[in-house]
């Protein structure tokens, strides 16, 4: 039986039942595409390690800090979303900051009860969908059926994917998954192995698969990321009931190899992002960064 709680926000709705958190997401076109792929979490008490209120002059929020290790989702995107994007912040009107304050505090009184609320999980604690879809990149497309996941190669991959022999990958060969974030010409997701890993740029890399040019958007590749992540978790067969623990995984690096881009393609991205602040997509901040990003690249 739920607890009678509802927080109503403008992009989702936050049911609070006895040992969990019901997200409901907006559906509406002005919010993002993620989180109207996405739909509905459960967020159980037990992946929590806390949650602030915050308004300031703006809107207030609260957001639930899950625990490292507890969620998938947010194992594979790595602290690259967006605000707008997070599925795990909710925003209130301006007259709700003292809701916001009170359902922060309401949640932080569930995380005191877990004496490890600070600690990273040993398996993950949030379910995501893991049936079977497929993935279309730029350069080729990912099926998943549950225990492998298995590259079909476009005319626009490299020879070296064309000629590798090697296009299933069983989830018992695989030690994770790394996802960056899809950009204009940028982004992948790479199939992580057990033991060593090649030292080929993503381009030429058989296990990756390369996202940019409307192909891998974040709606679609970050989900398929998470679904193979806790498959491959689930594959496992050494850990109780089949979960391998956070702290036994083999650490995914902190940099990726961004695939090279020439001098003209780099120039035409920065024009692309001009165009995109100066219609008020991307703030100045924003493309400030991307653009000594890029120019770094040069």
């Amino acid at each position: 039986m739920g607890l009678g709680l509802e927080l109503a926000g403008t992009n989702a709705t936050w049911v609070f039942e006895q040992d969990r958190i019901e997200i409901n997401y907006s559906s509406g076109l002005g919010q993002p595409r993620l989180l109207r792929k996405i739909k509905h979490r459960t967020i159980p008490y037990q992946a929590v390690s806390r949650a602030t209120a915050s308004g300031g002059d703006g809107n207030p929020q609260v957001m639930l800090h899950l625990r490292p290790g507890a969620d998938p989702l947010t194992d594979v995107a790595a602290g690259q979303l967006s605000d707008e994007s997070e599925p795990h912040l909710i925003e209130l009107e301006p007259e709700q900051q003292e809701l916001a304050t009170y359902y922060a505090d309401h949640i932080n009184d569930h995380c005191d009860l877990n004496p490890d609320s600070d600690s990273p999980a040993p398996r993950f604690l949030v379910e995501v969908d893991q049936s079977p879809r497929r993935l279309k990149g730029y350069d080729g497309e990912a099926s998943f059926d549950g225990s492998a996941v298995e590259f079909q190669w476009h005319p626009d991959a490299s020879r070296v994917k064309h000629r590798s022999p090697k296009r299933r990958h069983e989830l018992t060969e695989l030690a994770g998954v790394e996802w960056v974030k899809p950009g204009l010409t940028s982004g992948h997701l790479l199939l992580v192995p057990h033991g060593e890993r090649s030292d080929a740029p993503p381009v030429d890399n058989v296990r990756t698969l390369l996202f940019g040019f409307g192909f891998g958007t974040t709606a679609v590749s970050l989900p398929f990321a998470a679904a193979v992540q806790a498959a491959i978790q689930q594959a496992q067969p050494e850990a109780p009931l089949g979960l391998r623990s956070a702290a036994s995984r083999p650490a995914l690096p902190s940099t990726t190899p961004r695939p090279e881009m020439s001098r003209e393609e780099i120039l035409a991205t920065i024009r692309e992002l001009g165009k995109l602040h100066a219609d008020g997509i991307l703030t100045q901040g924003e493309f400030e960064q991307k653009k000594r990003e890029l120019l770094d690249r040069l």
